[in-house]
């Protein structure tokens, strides 16, 4: 046991001789050269000797924002890498308590991005309510709007969406439509997803060609026909196993196959137009900005 405890002391003090400004500079050289996964340890190792072995000539504030460029700089690096649900975890390490509201607000943004990204709407929208409790800055606060306004469209809460759009563009004294922004409300082209199933349930490619996939909701009731139809032909001959565990059997496959792909192209069908709509919202708000 003692052993092992000198070792992991020798390996402790061996990190700890190297400074924070020097980590910190080789991570920001890894993460130029775009060696991500070094530059997420290089950050980490850095973090841990400034919770383990804290710098006495740093300040407490100076100690504190040195911990949270850690985790910002892990929070770029996992974002580059695609891995948002990871930059949120990351995210939520921050030390945000007596933070003025510029450093508040770069680091509660950087968490709401993170859930948008990860499709955490709800989290996210959560997060910008906590950021308009704690920063004060109304300058500040106003740019949330964007993300609220994307998070409420992806939510499909448009009506809400509307609202802040409105009042974002009124802030930002810039006269624009919002009704046209938000035109695809009245169309409602969104599938039930319950329903699809239904369908399929009862009616084999039903659902399919609710959903508007005819061709394949016409293949998936053939190929259930055929196979139902095959079962039945082999026990009519007196073929017994084959009529039941082949017939039947790729009866059973297709039949809850095609109810679980039904469901499928359904949620897809929707995702699709959420983010058509997510992109014309998008467009209108790069368009009230420039």
């Amino acid at each position: 046991m003692n052993k092992y405890y000198l070792i992991c002391t020798f390996l402790c003090v061996l990190f700890s001789t190297k400074s924070y400004a020097q980590d910190f500079r080789e991570g920001d050289s890894l993460l130029l050269n775009k060696q991500y996964d070094v530059a997420l340890l290089t950050y980490e190792r850095s973090y841990f000797e400034l919770v383990e072995f804290p710098d006495t000539t740093l300040s407490a504030i100076s100690l504190q924002e040195a911990k949270n460029n850690c985790l910002l700089k892990k929070v770029y690096c996992l974002k580059v890498m695609g891995k948002y649900a990871e930059a949120g975890k990351t995210a939520l390490r921050f030390d945000l308590s007596n933070l003025s509201d510029s450093s508040q607000f770069l680091l509660r943004n950087e968490l709401i991005v993170c859930y948008y990204l990860s499709g955490f709407y709800e989290d996210a929208l959560s997060q910008i309510q906590q950021l308009r409790f704690f920063v004060k800055d109304s300058l500040l606060t106003q740019n949330s709007k964007l993300w609220e306004i994307l998070c409420l469209t992806q939510l499909k809460r448009y009506p809400e969406a509307k609202e802040v759009f409105g009042a974002y563009a009124s802030a930002k004294n810039v006269k624009m439509n919002v009704d046209s922004v938000f035109a695809f409300e009245k169309s409602n082209k969104f599938k039930n997803v319950k329903k699809a199933a239904a369908l399929a349930t009862f009616l084999p490619g039903a659902g399919m060609l609710y959903v508007g996939n005819t061709t394949e909701g016409l293949v998936s009731l053939g190929l259930q026909i055929a196979t139902l139809g095959f079962g039945f032909h082999n026990i009519s001959k007196g073929y017994y196993l084959s009529g039941f565990f082949t017939g039947f059997g790729l009866f059973q496959a297709f039949y809850f196959g095609g109810i679980r792909r039904t469901e499928l192209l359904a949620e897809q069908k929707n995702r699709q137009l959420i983010d058509l709509y997510t992109m014309k919202v998008t467009k209108a708000l790069i368009e009230l900005e420039n």
